[in-house]
């Protein structure tokens, strides 16, 4: 399944999104906590990224059973 990674438009969060047609639009949300220190925010944003990116690799490995 061929998916990506893009910056949710409403919340602080990474959506995984399918980008194949037929497949559900949007795979996982990795959201992040925003306070007044810019550089944990900085951080925490990075990381969930690195989250996201890895359930968008894992789910491009997955593959279904073909009946």
């Amino acid at each position: 399944m061929k998916t990506e990674v893009v910056h949710s438009k409403s919340k602080n969060a990474w959506n995984v999104v399918s980008t194949e047609w037929g497949g559900k639009y949007k795979i996982a949300r990795v959201p992040y906590s925003q306070i007044d220190n810019d550089i944990l925010n900085t951080r925490w944003k990075h990381e969930a990224l690195e989250i996201a990116m890895h359930i968008s690799k894992s789910m491009e490995t997955f593959k279904t059973k073909e009946k």
